[in-house]
């Protein structure tokens, strides 16, 4: 049975520009057929095998990570954090090169913004005294798929999806985040649901719809039953692409698509062990090797 973080519901219906449709129809084919999936990264390249053991400095890097963890709490504090802790690796890593420290640099970009997020959320769920989710995992299955997820919080009956913005320009109404709570309030069997945005202290957590927020969504209403209806629509459509390709993936799947704009290799392989990985791929070369 494929299954499906409701965290990628958003890409898989085609509405997160960040994260393409055909990239995670990649990963679930990859979950399906690992061995099939590998061979065909290697044979465009898009992985590689390397001569000999690649120096990283992943395990480094997380460790000193791990002493800021708690400090990244504000949008305005990341770049300080970024540079405080690159310096840090270069200072205990004297043979460190220009390209580590770009693959380090990437990892932050990506790793700061979620602590970051996740940090805010709790800041969010006490100021506003909503109960905290992320203690289950809620499902919804059909027959040949199961949608997958941790909640943020709820508020009564009503599922509360957090996000933290890295700008106050981006406080705004998202296509993709209104589909990542469809997908909440489908696993979860709830018909009402709010998004809740934070920046720098500041919450957006209106009832009301207004230019910035959608305000609470009742999926028993007209409006929001259509718009939930077309998202479901979307969803099954995606798992039936998905069905299709698994019969046929080299025939009916062009791997070299998902990475056009990409540099390659995506990730060295070295006895078997991945090194040098894209920190944008890093959940599929987890997931095959």
């Amino acid at each position: 049975m494929h299954y499906l973080e409701i965290s990628y519901v958003s890409s898989a219906c085609g509405k997160n520009r960040f994260e393409p449709k055909n990239k995670t129809l990649l990963l679930l084919l990859a979950r399906h057929n690992k061995d099939l999936v590998k061979s065909m990264l290697f044979n465009k390249k898009i992985v590689s095998e390397a001569d000999e053991a690649v120096r990283v400095y992943d395990s480094e890097l997380k460790e000193i990570y791990s002493e800021y963890t708690k400090k990244i709490t504000d949008v305005s504090t990341i770049n300080t954090v970024k540079e405080n802790i690159i310096k840090k690796l270069k200072s205990e890593n004297t043979e460190i090169t220009d390209k580590d420290i770009s693959i380090a640099t990437k990892f932050l970009d990506d790793k700061i913004k979620k602590t970051c997020g996740s940090n805010a959320e709790g800041s969010v769920i006490k100021s506003k005294m909503y109960t905290k989710g992320n203690n289950y995992i809620h499902t919804f299955t059909e027959k040949t798929w199961e949608l997958r997820g941790l909640h943020d919080a709820t508020h009564g009956d009503i599922v509360i999806e957090i996000k933290t913005r890295m700008k106050n320009s981006n406080v705004r109404k998202n296509d993709y985040d209104l589909y990542q709570l469809f997908g909440y309030m489908l696993a979860m069997g709830k018909t009402q649901g709010k998004i809740v945005q934070t920046f720098q202290g500041d919450i957006w957590d209106s009832d009301v719809e207004n230019s910035k927020e959608f305000g609470l969504i009742d999926i028993e209403t007209d409006m929001w039953k259509t718009k939930f209806e077309c998202f479901k629509t979307e969803l099954y459509l995606f798992f039936e692409t998905l069905d299709y390709i698994c019969e046929d993936i080299v025939g009916r799947f062009d791997v070299a698509n998902v990475f056009e704009y990409c540099d390659l290799p995506i990730a060295k392989i070295y006895k078997g062990v991945a090194k040098n990985v894209d920190n944008n791929y890093e959940k599929l070369i987890k997931t095959l090797f």
